[in-house]
């Protein structure tokens, strides 16, 4: 079950801008992060992540569950209610 995400995002990504958004109209709560920043690129070392827009879901018990790399593909996990934990 989803019960949060972490969305790595940089400024100047082309697609980071629709999905940063969109996150701002959905219940599940998050964390936006920029790689470009110290802390942004210290948390992209630790998920391993080799691009963006990459947005990580994670379980209550903060165990990841699945990564999406577009809008398309979040909107389909988060509308599939049966894998949200709100």
């Amino acid at each position: 079950m989803i019960s949060s995400y972490k969305f790595f995002m940089t400024p100047m990504c082309p697609n980071c801008g629709e999905i940063a958004e969109f996150l701002d109209t959905i219940e599940l709560k998050g964390e936006k992060i920029d790689a470009t920043t110290d802390e942004g690129l210290e948390e992209s070392r630790k998920y391993r992540v080799m691009g963006v827009p990459l947005m990580i879901f994670f379980d209550k018990d903060k165990k990841e569950v699945n990564r999406a790399t577009s809008i398309d593909e979040i909107k389909k996990l988060l509308e599939n209610k049966s894998l949200l934990d709100l």
